[in-house]
């Protein structure tokens, strides 16, 4: 093999090494969205500074090569760790402006989880190739020492790491981040697979540490590739499968809970339409006939029996009208429905301003903003002495602005509840935390902006929503 080819080879095997880095970085932003609750948004920006770690390590190279080459090539195992160190500090900072919020400890936990799962699927590439070129102790010396990040084996090491963490990037991305589906798992399966993928990282090592009296070297590799290349590629699936189950069927619940808001508010909506339209049909049928009797009782001059009965047909017109009106019909039918509740629970209810021309929001997010933002509402106002339910509609001139706000027990923390899914201060963690976290998301995809604020007797959540303004004539 000439010179130019090993290079070649070589070349190939250190970019896909960098790039498996690179994507590896992203990967773990995406989990931390969709599987963690993290608030994330995955910009331009925040991936082209991704592929830092590629221009970091061909600025080690060069600076290696034309300062210390001679030096390298003596201790290329402690230049290799060098590297390493600044590509983790990289991924510090990286994940350090990932974040929106708590940045330090969501840094923190996001670089535990780069280095676990880049270590993770390192080293089962490297037992994997090992154990396809024959699993001997012949091979993994060529692979650790003689050849060590150079030749053929590294390359297709580097390749098989590659592959691996673009399948993952590519599925977390298209089947939950873009369709913006999230999966929420909860701490105690997050501890649990944190467990088991440490205990993947650690066991197949064991071998390696037993007495050479009792296996031979050969026997111990052997054994470490078989665990690493066929053993946790099945075995290492296990539990990952077992949470993101459990975790889909918990969203299920809660993306059914929103659809049955959602046909709850449309069947209403059908009918009280259908209400109206008989009543008022009927209305129109005896208007000619009420009209004409309170002319006859004007000219035979029963005034107080005219104006009676006047009276009377404006306290029907006024039936006739809606309660309560937003200037948007869904939100007229989710805070109708919701203000029946209220009634039940002795809640006091005050609607206070109007969106002209409607909040132009689709209804499946309307019901996932309002009815969920209402039902929290509902549940911390009915747990005080005074309960009381305040809903402002305010508009400038390009944002409608809606405030909610409802009497609180206690104080609690606004910004954690707004920003991490699954916090709740209610007993049932298992089945609350995730409402807001469905109103901030929904908020968000109508270019809207959620704002909370507690005290000690009150909880405010704002919501600032564009809306579309007629052009000047």
């Amino acid at each position: 093999m000439s010179e130019m080819t090993e290079f070649i080879i070589d070349l190939i095997g250190t970019a896909m090494n960098y790039l498996q880095f690179t994507l590896a970085l992203l990967l773990v932003v995406l989990v931390a969205a969709c599987f963690l609750g993290r608030y994330v948004v995955l910009t331009r920006r925040l991936v082209l500074s991704s592929f830092g770690v590629v221009v970091l390590s061909i600025l080690w190279a060069v600076i290696v090569n034309v300062f210390f080459s001679g030096v390298a090539e003596e201790n290329t195992m402690i230049f290799s760790y060098i590297l390493n160190f600044a590509l983790y500090i990289y991924a510090f900072v990286f994940y350090l402006l990932a974040f929106k919020e708590k940045r330090l400890l969501r840094a923190i936990e996001s670089l535990i989880w780069y280095y676990l799962l880049t270590v993770y699927i390192s080293t089962f590439s490297q037992m994997a190739v090992i154990y396809f070129a024959g699993g001997t102790d012949e091979q993994t010396l060529e692979v650790f020492e003689t050849n060590l990040g150079t030749g053929p084996k590294w390359v297709a090491i580097s390749g098989t790491g590659f592959l691996i963490t673009t399948a993952l990037l590519v599925i977390v991305y298209l089947g939950f981040y873009k369709p913006k589906k999230y999966l929420v798992i909860g701490l105690p399966y997050r501890i649990i697979f944190t467990v088991w993928i440490v205990l993947f990282v650690i066991f197949p090592f064991i071998p390696a540490l037993m007495p050479s009296d009792e296996i031979t070297i050969d026997e111990r590799y052997s054994v470490m590739s078989f665990m690493f290349a066929i053993g946790i590629i099945i075995l290492g699936l296990a539990m990952p499968v077992i949470v993101v189950i459990a975790t889909a069927e918990r969203s299920m619940r809660e993306k059914n809970k929103a659809q049955e808001s959602y046909l709850a508010a449309e069947l209403e909506y059908i009918g009280q339409y259908k209400r109206k339209q008989v009543e008022t049909r009927a209305f129109r049928h005896d208007i000619n006939n009420n009209l004409a009797m309170a002319e006859m009782m004007l000219e035979e001059g029963h005034t107080e029996e005219a104006k009676e009965h006047i009276s009377d047909m404006l306290g029907h017109i006024r039936s006739l009208s809606p309660q309560y009106v937003t200037g948007d019909e869904m939100l007229d039918i989710i805070i109708s429905m919701k203000a029946d509740k209220m009634n039940e629970l002795n809640i006091r209810f005050t609607l206070d301003g109007v969106a002209d021309g409607g909040l132009n929001i689709k209804p499946m997010d309307m019901c996932s903003i309002f009815a969920n933002a209402l039902d929290n509402a509902i549940e911390a106002a009915s747990a005080c002495e005074d309960p009381q339910i305040t809903f402002t509609i305010r508009r400038t001139e390009k944002f409608f602005i809606i405030k909610i706000i409802n009497t609180a027990s206690s104080k609690v923390d606004a910004g954690k509840l707004l920003s991490t899914s699954g916090y709740t201060s209610k007993k049932d963690k298992d089945h609350h935390g995730f409402g807001l976290m469905n109103v901030r998301r929904s908020v968000e995809n109508c270019s809207g902006i959620l704002k909370a604020e507690s005290d000690d007797k009150s909880f405010t959540l704002s919501i600032m929503m564009p809306r579309s303004v007629p052009a000047s004539v």
